[in-house]
């Protein structure tokens, strides 16, 4: 991993890790309170727990191979408390890539597609506008064609923390603009396409649709 790239990690590793802290300590105070008023303890799948579930669409802003990409895609799951949210998700590449190859020399197209677990939590969701922690991990494919002929293609693993405002629009229905890291690992092909040059920061927008109390 180049040192630009452990540098970004660690940062936000710090992010999250902070993030997370706060995260904790908000969600501790709030069942401290409803322990103390109904005097009995909450756990996760206990009597008083809520499991609702939700489905979101995702539009990314990226780039690949130091060309603007837009990549869609969704996830969606469950909601554990308003607070925890657990769920599958797959996103692929929608704009037509393009660099010069070198097996063969010739404009060669890029597809990537990528699927994998979403997971993460929300920081005070009953307000307006909150924030989200989001963490996808997952596996995904690279594929390099020359005028509609396979060329050849990677397997990758892909781990993409994020974070992310969001909007309580209506009971069902929130908005999110967020930024996330995406970095990829085990691709191996012929062509000069490294980890590093898959891998990079995204914008996102997302309309999130579900049963958030």
């Amino acid at each position: 991993m180049k040192a630009g790239n452990y540098k970004i990690m660690k940062t936000l590793v710090l992010i999250i890790g902070i993030i997370t802290g706060l995260a904790t300590i908000v969600f501790a105070q709030d069942n401290v309170k409803e322990i103390g008023e109904k005097d009995q303890m909450q756990t996760l799948f206990g009597y008083d727990s809520k499991i609702t579930g939700y489905g979101a669409f995702d539009t990314k802003f990226t780039k690949l191979n130091a060309k603007e990409a837009i990549v869609f895609g969704g996830h969606g799951g469950v909601i554990f408390n308003s607070y925890f949210y657990f769920g599958l998700g797959a996103y692929g590449l929608v704009t037509t890539n393009q660099f010069a190859g070198t097996y063969p020399e010739e404009s060669l197209d890029m597809h990537m597609g990528y699927t994998g677990l979403m997971m993460g939590f929300n920081i005070l969701p009953t307000k307006v506008v909150h924030f989200s922690v989001p963490l996808f991990v997952g596996v995904g494919n690279l594929e390099l064609e020359h005028d509609n002929i396979f060329v050849e293609n990677s397997a990758f693993l892909l781990f993409e923390p994020g974070l992310q405002l969001e909007i309580n629009v209506v009971q069902f229905m929130k908005i999110g603009l967020g930024a996330g890291y995406r970095m990829v690992h085990g691709t191996n092909l012929r062509n000069d396409i490294s980890d590093e040059d898959l891998s990079y920061w995204s914008g996102n927008f997302s309309l999130i649709f579900g049963k958030f109390r």
